[in-house]
């Protein structure tokens, strides 16, 4: 059987704490892609109520 020893503890512990610290990153890379997506919509949903404004209020300002 093998002998559980200090080396042992302290290579499994450092191996937990790499895996959770690789966890946190591709958390954060998935976050991070998530607010790339929705500042990306909002910029095109933006763009579109400008384009939308800018063809409803020209009219009524020419109509006068």
């Amino acid at each position: 059987m093998t002998q559980l020893n200090e080396e042992h503890f302290e290579l499994h512990d450092k191996n937990k704490i790499e895996r959770y610290e690789r966890q946190k990153i591709k958390f954060l890379e998935d976050r991070i892609k998530t607010l790339e997506k929705t500042v990306a919509n909002l910029i095109k949903r933006y763009a579109e109520i400008r384009t939308w404004q800018e063809e409803n209020f020209r009219g009524d300002s020419n109509a006068e």
